[in-house]
Formats: C-alpha cells, sequence, structure tokens
C-alpha cells in the first residue's frame, strides 16, 4: 500500500514540475551555470526563458561572456 502512495506522490510532483515552466528554468539555470562557468567568463547572469509551441517544449539559453576560457592543447 505504502509503495502505490510513493509511487502516486512521485507522479504528482514530477508532473508539478513540468506544469510549471518558470521552476524548470529557474532550476535549469542553477544546474548550468557553474558547467558554463568551466568554459566562459561570464559577464552578467544566465537567462533562460520557456516557449510552448505545437505540443512541443523551447527553452532559449542567453550568455553574456566577457571571453571564452583558453582550454590548452586539444589534440585532434
Amino acid at each position: 500500500m505504502d509503495y502505490k502512495i510513493a509511487k502516486r506522490m512521485n507522479c504528482i510532483l514530477n508532473n508539478d514540475k513540468m506544469c510549471d515552466p518558470q521552476r524548470v528554468c529557474e532550476i535549469l539555470k542553477e544546474e548550468i551555470k557553474p558547467v558554463l562557468e568551466n568554459y566562459l567568463s561570464i559577464k552578467n547572469d544566465v537567462n533562460i526563458r520557456f516557449k510552448k509551441e505545437n505540443n512541443r517544449n523551447i527553452f532559449f539559453l542567453e550568455i553574456e561572456a566577457d571571453r571564452i576560457k583558453p582550454f590548452g592543447y586539444i589534440p585532434y
């Protein structure tokens, strides 16, 4: 019985997360920003926008960077 309740609660929480695109954008921003900072010197805050179009979820990522950090030697 408990398993069914836990499974249902997990389903509800996942649905709530996807029904709030603004919250998804906030979470993505928190997750993506540290990765981007490994490659770029970010000038301003990362901006993530969301749009629903023809049953598709489209996210836009905007970053203003002062420079791309050097990678050193990368072999082909």
